[in-house]
């Protein structure tokens, strides 16, 4: 195994230290009750291409493959929960990566937007805050042998693992 690997075989799942996941917001002071623009931005950091996940997987029920949630001044957390409902439809593996899966090339990056509520939780006190994210990969243990074969034949590998990131904001009154 480790002479393959010395000869550069094709990975399909590759770590997520491959590539930088960071999150923003506009201004770091919000008002208690406002909604809250978390801007994340995934970047191909490799010197490969790679895919990387957009926010939503393409399946039926679908999970987050980016998420973000409050921690507040005493460690205490406050993750927000989702509803939903689809209908599966057949879709090949390939398909749904299609829809699921962005090819960034080395230096690329993806952009998107998280909106943070802070009147869940009966409303968010002010206080300082910490806003935490994940950007969560694939799992080969999420795909089957056959899907793993098919998944071996698209152009690059998939980011594999979790990503953390987080900035700071303060609600006030």
């Amino acid at each position: 195994m480790l002479a393959a690997a010395a000869f550069g075989q094709k990975e399909t799942f590759v770590p997520p230290n491959d590539v930088s996941f960071t999150v923003t917001t506009e201004r770091h002071t919000y008002t208690a009750g406002e909604q809250i623009y978390l801007k994340y931005q995934i970047v191909n950091i490799s010197n490969a291409a790679l895919y990387v996940p957009r926010e939503w997987e393409a399946k039926c029920p679908s999970n987050f493959h980016v998420w973000a949630w409050f921690e507040d001044s005493s460690g205490k957390h406050f993750v927000p929960g989702y509803a939903g409902s689809c209908s599966p439809s057949a879709q090949t593996l390939t398909a749904r990566m299609k829809k699921e899966a962005v090819l960034l090339k080395p230096g690329q990056r993806l952009e998107g937007t998280v909106t943070m509520d802070t009147t869940l939780f009966g409303g968010l006190k002010p206080g300082a805050y910490r806003l935490e994210a994940s950007l969560d990969g694939w799992s080969d243990k999420d795909f089957s042998q056959e899907q793993q074969s098919e998944l071996e034949k698209m152009t690059a590998p998939f980011i594999r693992g979790e990503m953390p990131a987080s900035t700071h904001i303060t609600l006030q009154p």
